[in-house]
């Protein structure tokens, strides 16, 4: 739950709720003024630099891992082994933000293109491949040499990675094809990047609450932020 934690708050942050509310809109009426080849370059245009910014966050949180899992569960150095295994299921699940933040751009181009069946379901690969992981590669993970709980957190990027490809074919299907461009100039892509900020604001004061109920949760001993989670 820490590790997971980590690399969701981030998700939280800058994804799904202020990417979506400043992406929506604005791809929807770069479609409707200027038509599907400008929205498809713009769809572009979002993707890559979210890959860009993701990519940069996961890879500087993979390698910060073991400063950001002590500043949230110091408490856990206490327990021999336990705050090295929070570590690197932090490093594991990481990579997870770059799959979910593509997800999300996915899920708004088709929602504006009124097909919401498709991303009203890909969260539901979510839990698909934390559970099928889970259950089919934790008997595996001692053969490997491996803790047992490295199987869920393995589900999370299976589970993150079918969120994305369960909406690719539906997107190729409307005229979407992937072009790896950058312009972070384009008036589209700048608005929003603007748009972006009041949400983020937003946001930021619940993810505070969130960050200081998980690290005194973190001192109460085996279990407490499992409880804290499911209460």
């Amino acid at each position: 739950n820490i590790a997971f934690r980590i690399p969701n708050l981030v998700r939280d942050l800058f994804g799904e709720g202020a990417m979506s509310a400043a992406f929506v809109p604005t791809f929807t009426r770069t479609l409707a003024l200027e038509g599907r080849q400008r929205a498809w370059r713009l769809g572009n245009l979002v993707v890559n630099a979210l890959l860009l910014a993701t990519g940069v966050i996961a890879a500087a949180g993979m390698v910060f891992a073991e400063p950001l899992a002590t500043a949230f569960a110091s408490a856990y150095a206490e327990v021999p082994g336990k705050l090295e295994l929070t570590v690197t299921l932090t490093r594991v699940m990481f990579p997870f933000l770059a799959l979910v933040a593509v997800a999300t751009a996915l899920m708004g181009m088709l929602n504006s293109l009124q097909r919401f069946f498709i991303p009203a379901v890909s969260p539901a690969m979510f839990n698909v491949g934390s559970i099928v992981c889970t259950l089919g590669l934790a008997p595996v993970m001692p053969m490997l040499g491996w803790p047992v709980i490295m199987a869920p957190a393995i589900g999370v990027l299976v589970g993150g990675f079918g969120q994305m490809a369960v909406q690719w074919p539906a997107l190729r299907r409307e005229g979407f094809r992937y072009r790896p461009i950058v312009d972070f100039s384009d008036p589209g892509l700048r608005q929003i990047l603007v748009l972006m900020g009041p949400g983020v604001a937003g946001l930021a004061a619940v993810q505070v609450n969130l960050l200081v109920t998980t690290f005194l949760a973190a001192r109460e001993g085996t279990g407490a932020v499992t409880w804290l989670g499911f209460a």
